[in-house]
């Protein structure tokens, strides 16, 4: 139950985060064509504060599911209250009104743009995501193909079937998907082994609790810490 409330408030607030850089970029393109925002709100219901600043009202409301700016002149409300002052949305050209409503959007983009640069320049998980693990081998279950074999831990598995593979879910997927005996080239310290093994059928239960058929071979992969793959600014592009 605590999980479920941290993680509801971490969602809450990076929501937040979205909306304010969206909301942002709605002001700062109204502020540059020389429209009055006459509020910028984070969050609806009651306003639990606000203050006056650079012409502007700033408000916080509870509800952190959006946010808005309101200009001069535009009162979806109350359209009675339109105004054509120079300050106001209303006086502005077609081309001037429709970058103010696409600016939200595209705060949202470049923010987008510089988290991923950021994640990139500091560096990546490389080791825990399915796609990273190493097809190493951590432990060989008894009585299955894989120690009737000889394989043991902390072998690694470089080609199957004579196919080069360098990630865990490479193999596996030759696994699974061979109907007969497969032959694995495994590198146990600087020894180089050719091994054949025929995967035998095992029934296990999936996602949806269907009883499947897989074809396994008894080994489990090696998981190492994260490790972190760092770039410069070049690759960070690239990445």
């Amino acid at each position: 139950m605590l999980t479920l409330i941290i993680y509801s408030i971490i969602a809450l607030l990076a929501l937040s985060t979205l909306v304010f850089f969206h909301e942002l970029g709605h002001f700062s393109a109204a502020k540059f064509f020389g429209v009055k925002v006459e509020r910028f709100s984070i969050g609806f219901g009651r306003v639990l504060f606000k203050k006056e600043w650079l012409g502007t009202e700033w408000a916080f409301a509870p509800i952190l599911l959006g946010g808005y700016v309101k200009l001069k002149g535009q009162d979806d409300i109350n359209p009675l209250e339109r105004s054509d002052d120079d300050d106001s949305y209303n006086s502005k050209k077609p081309w001037q009104r429709i970058v103010i409503l696409l600016a939200g959007p595209a705060a949202n983009i470049i923010l987008a743009f510089f988290i991923y640069l950021f994640i990139a320049l500091y560096g990546a998980p490389a080791s825990t995501a399915s796609g990273y693990i190493t097809p190493t081998i951590s432990k060989v279950i008894p009585n299955t193909p894989a120690q009737a074999a000889g394989l043991k831990s902390d072998d690694r598995v470089v080609k199957i079937n004579n196919k080069p593979i360098r990630y865990w879910y490479q193999l596996k997927s030759e696994i699974v998907k061979s109907d007969h005996t497969i032959t694995l080239d495994v590198k146990r310290g600087e020894e180089l082994l050719h091994l054949k093994l025929l995967p035998k059928i095992e029934k296990r239960q999936n996602e949806f609790n269907e009883t499947i058929e897989q074809r396994v071979i008894g080994i489990t992969p090696k998981i190492k810490k994260s490790t972190i793959i760092e770039f410069g600014l070049i690759d960070a592009f690239s990445y």
